[in-house]
C-alpha cells in the first residue's frame, strides 16, 4: 500500500511555518536537517518511502529497513566526528550504503563486513533471523502480560509506505519497530490506565508509529498532535492512509482558536506554533519521545509551560544527560543541553514517579535513552 502525495498541503504548511513565532520553529538540530528534507520529499515524494535507503526521513522514523542490511551511517569508522568534517563526508556514505543495499547480504558477507559497520541484529551466536524476530516478539508479550497491557496479538501494523523490514509471527504481520513503539505503551501501563485517557497530546509525533499503536490497542482516545514540517506532513499523509475518515486535517486545525472539543477516535494534526491553544484543554497524557532532548532548555520550557499547567500525566522517552552539542550554530547538534534538571523545573507540578532505561524488543537497553512518567502532585 503506498501513501499518496499531497503537495499543496506541504506548501501551506511551510507557508504557515515561516510565519510562526521563533520559539515555534525548528531548533539547531532540526534546522540542519530541514536543508536535506525538502529536495527529497520534491524529488521522490512517498512512495515507498518506508523502505528508502539513506533518506533523510529515517531521522524522525519514518523508514523501515531490513535490521540485516549494512548501515554504514552508524559506522565508528567511516562515520565519526573527524570523518564527518570532511566535504565529500555525506557523499562517501551515499556511495557505501547505495553498494550495501545493491543485494541482500549472506551471512558470511554480514560477518566479513561487521568489524567496520555493526549491523542491527546479532549475528554472534549463528542466530537466524526469524529467531530473532520470534525472541522480540516473546519478550514484549512477557512485559506487556506482566502489566496487564493489551496484547501484541491484539496489534497489526499498516504496510503502508512499503517497509523493507516485514516479518511474520503466527497469523499477524509485523515490523520490529512495532515492538519497540509497543514497548513504550507497556511502559506506561504500569502507571496509567489507557482505558481513562480521553485526550492524548503528542508533540513530535514523527511518522505516528506511537499514536498508530495506541488507537488500534484503545480506539476511543482523541489525539492532538502537533510538529514541525515537514515531519508534520509525512504524518498527517501516513495516519490518513491507516485510519481514513479519522484524521482532520492540518487544513482545519490552523484556523482553531481553541482547543477542539474530544471526539473519540479522531487525531488532529495542528502545526508546533498552534501549542498555546493547550493553555485551555484537558489533557489526560502529554507524550514526548525524542525530540525535547533536540531542543534548546529555553524552548523546553516554552512547550512545557501549559502541560505543567493542564495535563494530568507526562511520558518523557530522552537522552536525560543531554544530546551532543554544536561546534557552532548551523552545525550537527544542540546549542545548549537539556537534561533531567530542565524536565524537573519545568514541571514543577508534578512527580516523577519513575525512570528507567529504555528497553530495546530484545530486552537490551538503548544507549544513553530513559523512561519516564511523570503525575501531578496531589492538589496541585
Amino acid at each position: 500500500m503506498q501513501v499518496a502525495d499531497k503537495p499543496e498541503l506541504l506548501d501551506l504548511m511551510l507557508q504557515d511555518l515561516r510565519r510562526a513565532p521563533e520559539e515555534y520553529r525548528p531548533t539547531n538540530y532540526w534546522d540542519v536537517h530541514e536543508r536535506h528534507f525538502l529536495p527529497e520529499l520534491k524529488r521522490l515524494g512517498l512512495h515507498d518511502f518506508r523502505r528508502r535507503k539513506n533518506s533523510i526521513l529515517g531521522s524522525f522514523g519514518a523508514t523501515d529497513l531490513d535490521p540485516l542490511q549494512i548501515d554504514f551511517h552508524s559506522s565508528v569508522v567511516v562515520s565519526n566526528p573527524l570523518t564527518r568534517k570532511l566535504p565529500f563526508h555525506d557523499g562517501m556514505l551515499r556511495l557505501l550504503n547505495s553498494l550495501a543495499h545493491t543485494r541482500p547480504l549472506s551471512r558470511a558477507g554480514v560477518s566479513r563486513l561487521q568489524r567496520i559497520s555493526p549491523v542491527k541484529a546479532s549475528i554472534y551466536y549463528d542466530i537466524a533471523p526469524e529467531d530473532l524476530r520470534q525472541m522480540a516478539y516473546d519478550y514484549v508479550r512477557a512485559r506487556a502480560e506482566r502489566v496487564g497491557a493489551r496484547s501484541i496479538h491484539e496489534l497489526e501494523p499498516s504496510l503502508a509506505g512499503n517497509p523493507e523490514d516485514v516479518f511474520q509471527i503466527g497469523d499477524r504481520t509485523y515490523t520490529m519497530a512495532t515492538f519497540f513503539y509497543y514497548l513504550e505503551y507497556v511502559y506506561c501501563c504500569q502507571f496509567i490506565d489507557f482505558d481513562d485517557v480521553q485526550v492524548y497530546v503528542e508533540l513530535g509525533s514523527g511518522l505516528g508509529k506511537q499514536v498508530e499503536v495506541l488507537k488500534k490497542l484503545h480506539p476511543k482516545i482523541c489525539f492532538l498532535l502537533f510538529d514541525i514540517p515537514p515531519q508534520l506532513y509525512v504524518c498527517e499523509r501516513y495516519l490518513d492512509t491507516v485510519f481514513p475518515g479519522d484524521v482532520v486535517s492540518y487544513q482545519t486545525t490552523r484556523d482553531l482558536a481553541d482547543p477542539p472539543a474530544p471526539e473519540p477516535g479522531k487525531i488532529f494534526m495542528f502545526g508546533s506554533w498552534k501549542f498555546p491553544i493547550l493553555e485551555r484543554a484537558k489533557i489526560d497524557l502529554f507524550w514526548n519521545a525524542a525530540s525535547f532532548q533536540e531542543m534548546e532548555p529555553d524552548v523546553v520550557a516554552n512547550y512545557l509551560r501549559p502541560v505543567n499547567r493542564r495535563a494530568n500525566a507526562v511520558f518523557l522517552h530522552e537522552v536525560m544527560h543531554g544530546k551532543e552539542v554544536a561546534a557552532r550554530r548551523g552545525q550537527s547538534g544542540v546549542l545548549e543541553q537539556t537534561t533531567l534538571e530542565h524536565y524537573r523545573r519545568a514541571l514543577s507540578n508534578f512527580e516523577l514517579v519513575d525512570m528507567t532505561p529504555t528497553r530495546k524488543p530484545a530486552g537490551n537497553p538503548l544507549p544513553h535513552h530513559w523512561d519516564s512518567f511523570w503525575k501531578r502532585k496531589v492538589g496541585v
